[in-house]
């Protein structure tokens, strides 16, 4: 091989080096032993060899290796500054849904700098396959065998016993399981293949040991409806600055005050990841038990059926119903919620809403609550995850009602017009709170209503302006025909039991049973 031809080879090599170390320099990796550098770059370098053997391009392939390493450093640094996390291993289930709903990943990273550069790296690309002389001859077919060969090998590391024997190797590694830490000491590719493994391997004995019970026993005939409100980036704004007055949310207020409970709810996440959340109330599972899999329970864990709140409440012969007006794929729901035990799950077509924005909003949500508790009957339980103020809050839209706009000058604070349309659409979720306060009250028949926040919204910028740095959202559990109050905080795993306590009675002791009772029984 002569000088230029390994000046062409050298100039590809370069281009994977890049790909590889930027991703490094955004995760703050460093030095490390010979083995993890090796699997962590193993995965771009594994592409990069697969791409030059099919076109004979060094340059070619270390183009569209680099782009790929230039996305992925965007993601994890977009991720880092909007969720306070950077990319884990469950985030691999969500790349569909980057192109079958981008209004609600682009915003965040940029349009322009995601289009634009995506279409210049294909431009690039085509360029370089059309104009760059290949190195060797250009092998398509042996590059097929070997695909074929490496997924067959990936296929029989996820099986017994290599699965097993595989997981122990990468233990040796010593990941903590914290993202951001094992992202600098083993390398961003390095902590999505270790961590993948071994939640892999964990998982079939965590589904057996969190089996949901089998259904046992006769329908009962009364009990009180219980609706539960997962309210989309819903917390007590008031506690942002003096600056958001206490009319905001009267509903809320109200609410509170009457309420059998209420507090601060410790949520797994920032900014984003629902399904969190989600699960832990629905579920009264602590992240602690999870592994790996908390990052994510809906990614693979909730595929089988897994003790919940829910299956508590069908045992007791309660109808279990889940409304969300989005698409029932998303967060791969339409398998998780009959896991966790719903009877049924009404999507955006069931609901006559839209899974592009404008979403169904909360007030016209809380109607069709209503309308589903009469036709379910009074012994149900309703579960709705609301999706009318999910963020991006963009810019351009609706006009923002007069009692948001005059709040404070949104050119004086970062993010300013994000947090005002935030606010305009927190003031709708404490309508839906109110219209459904007062449809219960009509019934008359005891009902039991949870409101909560599924996580704080993603303005750091608004937020670090007004030093605000609590990391929990809000709860409160009213009761038809009032209750003696309590304020206490808890975290989101206790809630749900909480909820179902009141109706069926508390659980048998355990850990989670008196964590709650310290929790209630904290001073307010």
């Amino acid at each position: 091989m002569g000088p230029l031809e390994l000046l062409h080879l050298g100039a590809g090599l370069v281009l994977v080096a890049m790909a590889w170390l930027l991703p490094r320099h955004i995760a703050g990796a460093r030095r490390a032993a010979v083995t993890v550098l090796l699997l962590d770059a193993a995965p771009l370098a594994l592409g990069a060899i697969l791409l030059s053997l099919a076109a004979g391009r060094p340059v070619f392939a270390g183009l569209v290796v680099l782009a790929l390493g230039a996305g992925f450093a965007l993601a994890d640094h977009t991720m880092r500054l909007t969720l306070r996390e950077p990319v884990v291993f469950s985030e691999s289930v969500e790349l569909p849904q980057l192109f079958s709903h981008p209004h609600l990943y682009l915003p965040f990273a940029g349009p322009g700098l995601v289009l634009g550069g995506a279409a210049a790296a294909v431009a690039a690309a085509a360029a370089l396959l059309v104009f760059e002389p290949p190195l060797w001859a250009p092998r398509p077919g042996l590059t097929l065998v070997a695909v074929a060969l490496i997924l067959a090998g990936a296929w029989l590391l996820t099986r017994e016993p290599l699965l097993g024997k595989t997981a122990d190797a990468v233990r040796r590694l010593r990941p903590s399981g914290e993202p951001f830490a094992d992202a600098a000491a083993l390398g961003p590719f390095a902590m999505l293949l270790v961590h993948g493994l071994i939640a892999r391997a964990e998982r079939p004995a965590r589904q057996r040991t969190l089996a949901a019970p089998s259904l046992v026993g006769g329908r009962r005939t009364g009990g009180a409806p219980i609706v539960l409100v997962q309210c989309e980036s819903f917390f007590d704004a008031r506690r942002l600055s003096p600056l958001i007055g206490s009319g905001l949310l009267p509903a809320f207020e109200a609410c509170s005050t009457d309420a059998a409970f209420r507090g601060h709810l410790e949520v797994p996440g920032w900014g984003a990841n629902t399904m969190r959340t989600e699960f832990a109330v629905l579920t009264g599972i602590p992240e602690t038990e999870l592994g790996y899999d908390r990052f994510n329970p809906y990614y693979a864990l909730a595929r089988a059926p897994l003790a919940s709140q829910v299956w508590r409440l069908r045992q007791a012969g309660y109808r279990t119903i889940c409304l969300h007006p989005f698409d029932r794929r998303f967060f791969r729901r339409d398998l998780a919620m009959p896991a966790l035990g719903f009877d049924s799950f009404l999507d955006h077509r069931a609901l006559g809403a839209s899974s592009r924005p404008p979403y169904c909003s909360d007030p016209d949500l809380a109607q069709q609550v209503l309308r589903v508790l009469d036709e379910a009957g009074p012994h149900s339980f309703v579960f709705v995850i609301t999706m009318g103020n999910h963020g991006p809050w963009l810019p351009k839209g609706p006009p923002i009602d007069a009692s948001v706009a005059r709040l404070f000058d949104p050119a004086a604070v970062p993010q300013g017009m994000a947090l005002q349309r935030y606010l305009d659409g927190l003031r709708r979720s404490d309508e839906m709170l109110g219209i459904l306060m007062s449809g219960l009250e009509q019934r008359r028949n005891g009902a039991i209503l949870g409101f909560y926040g599924d996580h704080l919204p993603s303005l750091p910028q608004a937020f670090e302006h007004f030093g605000f740095a609590e990391p929990h959202s809000d709860y409160v559990v009213w009761r038809q025909g009032g209750a003696q109050p309590h304020r206490c905080d808890l975290p989101a795993h206790c809630l749900g039991r909480l909820i179902v306590d009141q109706v069926l009675g508390p659980t048998c002791s355990g850990p989670v049973a008196n964590e709650m009772e310290r929790a209630l029984a904290a001073p307010s």
